[in-house]
């Protein structure tokens, strides 16, 4: 929110009682990490202070929720979005809060466009559906250990550090890829997906053990790209930000090679690796294969 906006809505009514109170990012943390982090661990990796500050000083939009005076719960909320909605015992009528904020929500937002609810919990999903909210995707986030293992190549490929001169080339094929798994609702364009590459190269490409896990695949016949996995460290792990194989070249043993090597690389320095993965995605057996476990669900919804 901008400092206009904070201003305006520090305060808002909810009637019969309730009121949201804007909380500054360090102040809303304190319940936010207690209340929805821990409570749902098991469906996060933990999160560290400093990493929750800094996503609520991102969405800078957190209320707690109070009623006659004491809170209640919290959320994260502004026009045409919410997000990790919690509530603090001995309250527990959630399904009340979410009847009242989403009804809050539609006053105020934009009607021509989507109200997007972010990361509900596996358990919330119905809560939502009752109130008219549809599911946008669904993402597991999976985990293993990192270990030495015996990487193989497939004969005909190149592998190789990705460069800014693959940028185009990377973009077209997560399109390409994306497109042709029917897991992917909604495809951005190349030009979607470039700034997407540019964050790896200009953030997380110093970062000696990243940059080694990440790597692009070479069709030796033509030159092309046929394959990619990109590297960041999230809350002080590593974390695959894409990983994708061009659909001509599936089931040959690259996407088991780009998995391999960075589980491989990964264990000079962390003792686990992790991703997120659609729900419906075909790739999730191929983690599963190599040892990769599934949290619960996040569920993105939207009105």
């Amino acid at each position: 929110m901008n400092e206009q906006v904070q201003a305006i809505n520090k305060h808002i009514d909810l009637e019969d009682g309730f009121q949201l109170v804007y909380q500054p990012p360090k102040e809303f943390v304190r319940y936010h990490s207690i209340y929805h982090g821990q409570k749902y661990a098991d469906y996060y990796f933990r999160r560290s202070p400093e990493t929750l500050i800094e996503l609520a000083s991102i969405f800078d939009c957190g209320y707690f929720i109070m009623k006659d005076e004491i809170t209640i719960g919290g959320v994260f909320l502004k026009p045409n979005f919410m997000s990790d909605l919690f509530v603090v015992p001995p309250y527990n009528d959630y399904e009340g809060l979410v009847q009242k904020l989403l009804n809050y929500l539609k006053k105020v937002s934009n009607t021509e466009e989507k109200i997007t609810i972010r990361e509900v919990v596996e358990e919330q999903v119905p809560t939502y559906e009752q109130y008219g909210c549809q599911i946008n995707e669904v993402n597991d986030w999976m985990i293993r250990p990192t270990e030495p293992l015996k990487v193989i190549l497939p004969e005909g490929y190149l592998s190789k550090p990705v460069s800014h001169e693959d940028i185009e080339d990377i973009a077209s094929l997560l399109v390409k890829a994306y497109k042709a798994n029917p897991a992917y609702k909604q495809i951005g364009t190349k030009e979607d997906y470039i700034p997407h590459v540019k964050e790896f190269l200009d953030d997380h490409k110093n970062n000696k053990i990243m940059d080694e896990c990440s790597r692009v695949i070479v069709d030796q016949s033509t030159n092309h790209i046929v394959g990619v996995c990109l590297h960041m460290e999230f809350e002080e792990y590593p974390l695959i930000m894409s990983l994708v194989v061009d659909p001509e070249h599936q089931h040959r043993g690259i996407g088991r090679y780009l998995l391999t090597h960075s589980i491989n690389v990964s264990g000079k320095e962390y003792p686990a690796t992790r991703l997120s993965v659609l729900k419906d995605n075909y790739a999730i057996k191929l983690y599963e294969n190599l040892g990769f476990i599934r949290n619960k669900s996040l569920t993105d919804m939207y009105l």
